[in-house]
């Protein structure tokens, strides 16, 4: 009998799996043109999926040709109030032209075209948020082809990457480094969770200050490394999809291991294995790192330069504001008791914060 309960089961995965597949999301097709009179949009979308886009109240079948014609200004609102296109922090500003019908090897498609001004003259690049990938909103892949200046660039848009960034023009290695370079900076320093965990980590070392500069600057050192190997480890695994996380979860983890690490310090003011925590909960800062890249745009040119540019901003960010806690906390060490002032009132204001967090991202 055993055998005949275990079909059970895989009969009710097989009917699940059947259902799924019957109400597969269809693909959708995204041409940008940009010159110097216009940028304009080409956005193609199945017609099968227009009652689920566009919250129609029956969604079981699909709408015929004089529907479809009826909802195209539910369909351009909908477009040009999701899709966002940036360049130079300006965005396009989209309003629909025209309307018709593409067939397609895989069924029947709806295709807008949209219209903006152009885009700043000096513009290297454009980030393209694609948001159309939720339970109510079911397009499984997004094809974009990008034409502008005499060039052609092509990407993927999937839930996990609804994100990216395309080149206008040719970029030389020095200038992308230096852009995204320079967003990971800005990222660290807008992201007050990662640095809180980090100074909260460097806290017990307050105590190696009676030993003079060196020791103190050595414990930095040593947490800041292990910080940096650990998220530079899963930032790459996770942005190159090799480890896949809900956001949700890792951000909560993130806030769970601020928690810990100032119960920690209430705990025990013994600096010996700070390292140690900055080693493994930084593996799941640098997932939160990945989120952060993705929001900012990947480049479909050049994906490792990419990484490694943001990488390094971070760094530089991170050992900034190590480096200005440390001048303006250090006169301050001048006794055991300001030390452990300096050091439980750390330690409670990021245990408070980080649990206002970690309530927030677990409940919303």
């Amino acid at each position: 009998m055993s055998w005949r309960l275990l079909l059970i089961p895989l009969l009710m995965l097989l009917q699940w799996a059947g259902g799924a597949s019957a109400h597969q999301a269809g693909n959708s097709y995204l041409a940008i043109a940009s010159d110097a009179q216009r940028l304009s949009v080409q956005a193609e979308f199945p017609v099968k999926d227009l009652p689920e886009l566009l919250q129609l109240p029956d969604r079981q079948r699909s709408p015929d040709r004089e529907q479809v014609e009826a909802l195209a200004p539910a369909l351009a609102k909908l477009i040009a109030d999701s899709l966002q296109i940036e360049a130079e922090g300006v965005v396009a500003a989209l309003t629909f032209e025209a309307q018709r019908l593409v067939l397609r090897n895989d069924g029947l498609y709806v295709s807008q075209r949209l219209v903006a001004p152009p885009l700043p003259a000096d513009s290297a690049s454009l980030v393209l948020r694609y948001p159309f990938f939720s339970e109510d909103k079911p397009v499984a892949r997004a094809f974009v082809k990008l034409s502008a200046n005499g060039r052609e660039t092509s990407a993927v848009f999937d839930a996990r990457h609804a994100t990216q960034r395309l080149a206008l023009r040719e970029m030389s290695a020095a200038e992308l480094f230096s852009s995204y370079a320079r967003e990971g900076t800005l990222h660290i320093w807008s992201g007050p969770d990662h640095l809180l965990f980090l100074l909260c980590l460097l806290l017990p070392g307050l105590s190696l200050a009676g030993r003079g500069p060196r020791p103190l600057a050595v414990h930095a050192l040593q947490v800041v490394t292990a910080f940096t190997v650990a998220h530079s480890l899963t930032l790459a695994a996770a942005a190159l999809d090799w480890i896949v996380l809900p956001e949700k979860l890792v951000e909560a983890g993130i806030a769970a291991s601020i928690v810990i690490a100032a119960l920690l310090v209430l705990r025990s003011r013994d600096p010996t294995h700070q390292w140690k925590l900055a080693l493994g909960f930084g593996l799941i800062h640098g997932m939160g790192f990945a989120n952060g890249l993705r929001e900012l745009g990947l480049s479909s040119d050049n994906f490792i330069g990419t990484l490694l540019a943001f990488n390094v901003g971070v760094e530089f960010g991170q050992i900034a504001v190590v480096m200005v806690a440390g001048l303006l906390l250090y006169p301050l060490l001048r006794s055991v008791p300001s030390i452990d002032r300096l050091q439980r009132g750390g330690a409670w204001v990021n245990l408070v914060l980080a649990s206002v967090w970690l309530v927030e991202r677990v409940v919303g």
